[in-house]
């Protein structure tokens, strides 16, 4: 595939001259103004229609970068979505949570092989195989281990705690700094398996809630300052925090879920229990150098590492923490109020978010339309 070609290449470059990729690409400059005029009509054309309430698209090319916004912020008080605007990134977390594991790799601090008994036995003795399955099966989405969200009360509990005020048309759940152990207790021991560790490949956030357990566990320290230290302190990442685990470095916009004809604001309704798996708060410019700093290899010390994280196991279109697709790489998120996009398409070396203010609408199905635009100039078709 074309893709892979371009990510090995690029890998060769990183090994032989470090440094010459970093965060922000070198000799940027803006989209030509009809380009950025077209990307922006795509967006006000969404956001016009209500789904999103707002928006904001960064794109990241080798010779240039677009960063914009549409819509509302907050639509109570009128408020103009901002490109700098924070949101919630929900499952875009587990590129994260995967990047701290695969770092650990390097160190020798702990191997993908590592049966997850080793790093937690009592929680390993309470899952189904949980003696069979290593870390490479839970990065992988390979484990079968129950999805905690399939629990038949999983969104039951979280509705039930949550505030409603349907005159204010808001709902809110304070935060908790929810024990994964409880988590694990309430939604996912006494389920059975989806199938045994490496015989088929199921999404489940439970994989990536035990990860988290893993790094606490290796590394001595909370989960927020794992990331902190390891992520956003080499890239220089100033706005992504991990919600309801430590102190907000900004406030994160207005994000809304649609109740029968209404939208409902659910900004305050803090669905921490997510953790590991999909917690983050975080801003287009800091998923940039986030992505950045993973695709060119900055985050790692061996290029491998990488081409680990990047080549799907089998039978899936997943590798460790990213999801691979034909021309771009990376993850999408979902949580109550907001959806999330992070693709890399290594053929152009380029890097898009995208992030709604809504639940139910899927940035996935707005990429390419928001991306033809610039296609001309990313070299398709050479």
């Amino acid at each position: 595939m074309r893709f892979r070609k371009s990510l090995i290449l690029t890998l060769i470059l990183v090994a032989l001259l470090p440094g010459l990729i970093v965060t922000a690409q070198d000799d940027q400059h803006a989209f030509p103004a009809d380009v950025a005029a077209e990307i922006q009509a795509v967006m006000d054309g969404l956001t016009a229609r209500g789904l999103p309430p707002g928006m904001v698209v960064w794109i990241d090319a080798p010779e240039y970068q677009f960063a914009g916004a549409s819509g509302l912020a907050d639509l109570k008080n009128d408020t103009t979505m901002s490109p700098q605007g924070a949101f919630r990134i929900g499952s875009i977390t587990k590129m994260f949570t995967a990047t701290v594991i695969v770092q650990l790799a390097e160190d020798g601090v702990l191997t993908l092989d590592d049966p997850l008994a080793k790093w937690l036995p009592e929680v390993a003795k309470e899952l189904p195989y949980g003696d069979q399955m290593t870390l490479r099966h839970l990065l992988t989405h390979t484990s079968g281990v129950f999805n905690v969200v399939e629990h038949e009360s999983y969104y039951a509990d979280l509705f039930t705690a949550a505030v409603i005020n349907p005159d204010a048309g808001t709902a809110s759940l304070d935060c908790v700094q929810q024990d994964p152990n409880d988590t694990l207790a309430s939604y996912v021991y006494g389920k059975d398996a989806n199938f045994e560790p490496g015989a088929g490949w199921r999404y489940s956030n439970t994989n990536y809630t035990l990860l988290g357990m893993v790094i606490e566990k290796a590394t001595g320290m909370p989960l927020a300052e794992a990331y902190h230290t390891r992520i956003y302190e080499p890239l220089g990442m100033k706005s992504t925090f991990l919600d309801c685990y430590e102190d907000a470095t900004i406030d994160v916009v207005h994000g809304y879920s649609a109740f029968g004809d209404s939208l409902t604001d659910v900004t305050e309704l803090h669905e921490s229990i997510g953790w590991s798996a999909g917690g983050l708060v975080s801003t287009a410019p800091d998923l940039i150098a986030f992505a950045r700093g993973l695709f060119s290899g900055k985050l790692f010390k061996n290029p491998e590492s990488l081409v680990a994280m990047t080549t799907p196991a089998s039978g899936s279109s997943y590798g460790l923490g990213i999801m691979i697709q034909k021309e771009y790489m990376g993850h999408a998120g979902y949580i109550a109020g907001f959806r999330s996009l992070l693709s890399y398409a290594p053929e152009f070396d380029t890097v898009v978010v995208m992030v709604y203010n809504i639940d139910s609408a899927v940035p996935e199905q707005n990429l390419a339309d928001v991306m033809n635009p610039a296609l001309s100039l990313l070299g398709a078709g050479d």
